[in-house]
């Protein structure tokens, strides 16, 4: 069908343009056609592919309009070709486009879920659940029943390995309310963690920072990672509207370890753990540059005391430090993204002052991904990843292929830290340096040609020498 790859070429070339130079827009949708059965063609040059009817081959077959601008065909093609874009070429293409525009806003629900589900692939469910937990009615409600609900319900959902969650489930509102967390905080922090961790890694190497795009599978990890900490927070943590302390709500460093960070691979606990990372390196630099300004026997604080006036926090203490370190990175990515935008230090001062938080329990960190919780763990509800770490299954690396979108195969890295069989082991096994440089999150190829291959061996074996982890445990 030569012209319907002319037409899909054109679009993906058009919107290529149109993207340079237009303004996003937080919010864009549009719909499916209806037809007969359809016939699955591949856009030229991507992995996109889309489902023609055959009422729509018709006319893309015999259309004598083919070399006619985009805003010619027919409505139905327009509206199918629409669907088929992930959100930063639909918000590129309506905005130039009055004719789109116009074919957005009469589908608008349905077309932002179906380029938002193109968008996030398999993070798809991952995003939902973190709309849904991030309401204030969940934040303000929850109880160790309600969580664990949830959670039950998030594992089926992941189990169903379906797309259209959005499409069934969300109003319109609610889909731009997704749509904007995943363009205002996702998309930004995805480039402060990517330079962030490949400058440390660059400064391990002594060499140049890589600058090479994100691969489709690095993007994917990358993702992964933060609405899943993002999820963490929402379940666990303070979260986003910094919610008082409820005194039915507490869960125990291994319940958390058992009902959510096992149900994912130990190299997707990993990634978790990076981001966890990256929030603690962050708060730490503030917490030190701002100690003074919120220590309580600073001046400005004259003619407050007792009690301890509000807006200030005995940072010197580091048990105090430690508590509002683990409570203040549990509130979220929202906070995470508005710091790294302040450049103005009396703003970071307030922004501070209002939202340092006090934990709301356990958390992350030394105590869900900590030795103690993985222990108990062990030895309370033993699992089928026990089993193959004690057995010390093959677990290659396999290639960084796209396809793998669940993340069922360990990158690079992973598979040469264990020396290519299975580990159930993470957080506290694992050292902060490693995290630092983003080992999970990176293709073979970038490992490769950064050196960070050399990094990883290094790192581990100071902290290891020659011994397993794994042989104590046996």
């Amino acid at each position: 069908m030569p012209q319907t790859k002319r037409i899909f070429s054109k679009l993906r070339h058009a919107v290529r343009r149109l993207s340079k130079s237009s303004t996003p827009d937080p919010a864009l949708t549009a719909t499916t056609a209806n037809g007969g059965p359809p016939q699955t063609i591949t856009v030229p040059g991507s992995s996109v592919s889309v489902s023609v009817p055959e009422d729509l081959q018709a006319k893309l077959e015999y259309n004598p309009q083919l070399n006619a601008p985009l805003e010619n065909l027919p409505p139905e093609v327009r509206r199918q070709l629409l669907s088929i874009l992930g959100l930063e070429e639909l918000r590129a293409l309506v905005f130039a486009s009055p004719v789109f525009h116009q074919q957005y806003i009469l589908d608008r629900r349905f077309l932002l879920c179906k380029c938002l589900e193109t968008t996030l692939r398999n993070v798809t469910v991952d995003a939902f659940s973190v709309y849904q937990s991030g309401l204030s009615g969940f934040l303000n409600t929850r109880t160790n029943e309600k969580v664990t609900q949830f959670l039950k319900s998030y594992q089926h959902r992941r189990s169903l390995a379906q797309y259209s969650i959005l499409t069934e489930s969300l109003t319109e509102d609610e889909v731009v309310g997704v749509v904007a967390f995943h363009s205002s905080i996702i998309k930004p922090l995805t480039r402060y963690y990517t330079s962030w961790a490949l400058a440390n890694l660059a400064n391990e190497t002594k060499d140049l920072q890589s600058h090479e795009p994100l691969s489709k599978a690095e993007e994917t990890r990358l993702m992964r990672a933060l609405y899943r900490f993002q999820l963490c927070c929402n379940l666990f943590g303070v979260g986003r509207h910094g919610t008082s302390r409820q005194a039915t709500f507490r869960f125990r460093s291994v319940d958390i370890l058992t009902i959510f960070i096992c149900i994912f691979e130990p190299w997707q606990v990993e990634e978790i753990a990076c981001i966890y990372t990256f929030a603690e390196e962050k708060y730490d630099q503030i917490f030190r540059d701002i100690s003074w300004d919120v220590n309580e026997k600073n001046p400005k604080f004259d003619g407050q005391r007792p009690p301890t006036p509000e807006g200030a926090f005995d940072l010197d203490n580091n048990w105090v430090r430690d508590s509002l370190l683990k409570g203040t990175i549990s509130r979220g990515l929202e906070l995470l993204h508005t710091v790294f935008k302040i450049s103005d230090h009396k703003h970071l001062v307030s922004t501070m002052q209002q939202h340092i938080s006090w934990p709301r329990g356990n958390f992350l960190g030394n105590e869900a991904l900590g030795e103690t919780a993985q222990f108990q763990r062990r030895r309370e509800r033993p699992s089928h990843r026990d089993q193959k770490q004690q057995r010390h299954d093959p677990l290659p690396f396999e290639g960084d292929d796209e396809s793998d979108a669940n993340g069922l195969r360990p990158p690079l890295a992973w598979a040469l830290m264990w020396r290519g069989t299975y580990s159930n082991l993470y957080g506290y096994y694992v050292q902060d340096v490693i995290r630092r440089w983003g080992y999970v999150m990176w293709d073979a190829a970038r490992l490769e040609h950064t050196g960070a291959k050399k990094v990883l061996a290094r790192q581990w074996e100071e902290d290891w020498r020659d011994s397993d982890p794994r042989d104590d445990l046996l």
